[in-house]
């Protein structure tokens, strides 16, 4: 055999060889796919926030959507893009994915495909505001964001605008968007058509200008400033979908169908917001498009499952009192409970002026506090001691000189209350950072806050991180650029106008399932006495149908503690046509009794209680699993489908 022929030969054998080999090679490669793939989610309804593989979910601009989803009660879990990308991770991690805004600017077109493709198959996406507008230099994308087609508009349009890409301007929307977005009425009013083109908001105070409101257009207002501009990309195009949100820069949230599935996009950089104490938007979206769109089951935040109203009094001088026995007479406290909160001291406007309530030395103050008590209120700390001169002199860098205002105002009620203090009322609504973490330190569970304005009670994120750890702020509900009675009064709103806005307010916690704060002050109550007995009445009757209940800041500061306890989940079946369980428990000694788990009717069927006690009904739409006194509940659901089944059945 020729050496030529040799050398052929061995070239051969080492081909084969290398051959035989490979079959090897790719099942190894498999099984490292396999054992690095996230595991399939099964906790039914659980949304993913898909994250680039360097940002932790400890970070705290992680925990800003954690938290938010949290208080709306549903599941936010983590997925990385590695793992998103993963081609061993099945069908789908989740049915619902969010790609948030901030965090998440940068993307790969392999990303960008994935997505696409999620949806095409029938997944639910959230796209929120720069969420992949950057290339991996750190550039906007050529010509418009590689998302435009998914979310159905063109935008990102840097190449054509430059730095003109974003504009501010107001917000508006029909009212059925208002409802599933559940925006407070009052946060938004009615608006005109606008010479400059888009919307401004009409005039309450003024009938006539009230009058030329387009029907069905209302438009985003905020407390005590009335405007408020956000920013937005600019679009282009014919909107290719649901239109939720305008403004001058175009469409700001719409829902598109692409495929088999759904791309919500929120033009506003909602988790931005949120650390600049306007949270709504944020929690709005996450709620609207887990619950809505993806059908996720929810733990509510009330008990039972029921509606309400926090009224937060506030007592500031010594002048209250005329007024607040005209409210006894005329038995507006015999509603409730509510949150009364007093400014104890000696002085309002300045020290040694003698215009405060001077409770340590007031008889009937201190028996107004017995008697608020003795109803089932709660007494509440307003500030510090001093109204006007304490709320207008506190800043970030003074809490050595002031916060002993706050425990003087403290003992004060504590002593002539006999309990200890547990909320508190920032006086003309200033309150620094510095007055939560003094609260949470001395054992306050809950504050009136007027950031945040419009939403349920909440954890305050500044600059993004958390005002304080267990404290809820309870931020209020405002009327346009109103909130308290009194500054309606100001303006001389039309009764008329007040009595329709306590109305809205009632009814959207009744229908929301959720509880929201109101406030005002004694004197402005006998000015809109009508409308208020008016109110109340109406809050009776919702309450003697099961829809209503009034709340006060500490019960349900306590409530939402207890809730944090809860572990729950979703239980998938574990094979195809099985049944799906809904396990909670609590730690001892709490209970779950009064929670309250909501789930679509269409999805999950035939609940039977298997471990544990609960109360189930039903409201048309959804099931209401109302615990009873146990700290293990499981129920069972029949043969559950998926939003995706029903996304390709044609029922949504």
């Amino acid at each position: 055999m020729s050496a030529a022929m040799k050398a052929a030969i061995k070239t051969k054998l080492r081909s084969i060889a290398a051959l035989s080999v490979l079959p090897m090679v790719f099942m190894g490669t498999a099984a490292y796919m396999h054992h690095n793939a996230p595991a399939s989610v099964g906790n039914l309804g659980t949304a993913l926030l898909l994250l680039p593989d360097s940002r932790p979910a400890s970070d705290p601009a992680v925990r800003v959507w954690l938290d938010a989803a949290a208080e709306e009660g549903v599941h936010l879990g983590i997925v990385h893009d590695s793992e998103f990308l993963n081609p061993m991770r099945g069908s789908h991690l989740s049915e619902a994915v969010i790609v948030p805004d901030q965090i998440h600017r940068v993307c790969n077109d392999a990303l960008v495909g994935a997505l696409y493709s999620f949806v095409a198959a029938g997944g639910k996406l959230m796209v929120v505001y720069d969420a992949c507008t950057y290339d991996l230099n750190g550039n906007f994308t050529k010509g418009q964001s590689r998302l435009s087609d998914l979310v159905g508009i063109a935008y990102a349009l840097y190449d054509q605008y430059k730095t003109d890409c974003i504009a501010w301007g107001s917000i508006w929307g029909k009212a059925k968007a208002m409802a599933d977005l559940e925006i407070p009425p009052g946060k938004y009013i009615p608006a005109e058509p606008s010479a400059q083109g888009g919307f401004h908001a009409v005039s309450l105070a003024n009938t006539a200008d009230a009058a030329k409101a387009r029907a069905d257009t209302f438009i985003f207002r905020r407390y005590q400033y009335g405007d408020v501009d956000y920013p937005a990309f600019r679009t282009e195009g014919k909107f290719a979908g649901t239109e939720l949100l305008g403004s001058p820069a175009g469409v700001v949230a719409g829902v598109h169908q692409h495929g088999a599935g759904t791309a919500l996009f929120a033009n506003l950089p909602l988790a931005y917001l949120e650390t600049r104490t306007d949270g709504l938007l944020l929690h709005s979206f996450v709620h609207y498009f887990a619950i809505n769109l993806a059908r996720a089951p929810y733990l509510a935040a009330v008990p039972d499952g029921v509606g309400g109203l926090i009224f937060n009094w506030h007592i500031d001088g010594g002048s209250a009192i005329r007024y607040l026995d005209k409210l006894w007479a005329a038995g507006i406290f015999n509603n409730g409970p509510f949150s009364i909160h007093f400014t104890a001291g000696p002085d309002v406007d300045a020290p040694h002026d003698g215009k405060g309530l001077d409770l340590d030395h007031n008889p009937r103050a201190q028996q107004l506090v017995r008697d608020f008590e003795s109803h089932g209120d709660a007494i509440g700390s307003h500030g510090g001691w001093i109204h006007n001169y304490f709320g207008t002199s506190l800043d970030d860098n003074n809490e050595s000189t002031f916060a002993p205002y706050i425990q003087w105002n403290v003992n004060s009620l504590e002593h002539a209350s006999g309990e200890r203090m547990l909320e508190y009322s920032a006086p003309v609504g200033n309150h620094p950072e510095w007055v939560t973490r003094w609260l949470e330190r001395n054992g306050f569970i809950a504050y009136y806050f007027t950031g945040d304005s419009g939403m349920a009670p909440t954890h305050v994120y500044r600059d993004e991180h958390r005002d304080a750890d267990s404290i809820w702020a309870f931020p209020i509900l405002h009327m346009g650029k109103y909130a308290a009675l009194e500054e309606m009064g100001f303006d001389d709103l039309p009764d008329s106008e007040v009595r329709n806005w306590l109305f809205q307010i009632t009814d959207f916690t009744a229908n929301s399932r959720s509880a929201r704060l109101v406030y005002t002050h004694p004197l402005a109550a006998v000015r809109y006495l009508q409308p208020l007995e008016a109110f109340l009445q109406h809050a009776r009757e919702l309450n003697q149908q099961g829809n209503f209940r009034w709340y006060t800041m500490t019960s349900l500061a306590e409530f939402l503690n207890t809730r944090e306890k809860v572990e729950w989940n979703m239980a998938a079946p574990v094979a195809e046509g099985g049944n799906a369980t809904l396990i909670a428990s609590i730690p001892s000694p709490k209970s779950l009794e009064h929670f309250t788990w909501i789930l679509p009717r269409g999805l999950y069927r035939e609940p039977k209680v298997e471990r544990g006690s609960a109360t189930i009904r039903n409201d048309g739409e959804n099931w209401l699993i109302i615990a009873g006194n146990c700290r293990r509940l499981e129920v069972r659901f029949r043969n559950p489908a998926t939003a995706i089944q029903l996304a390709k059945d044609g029922d949504q």
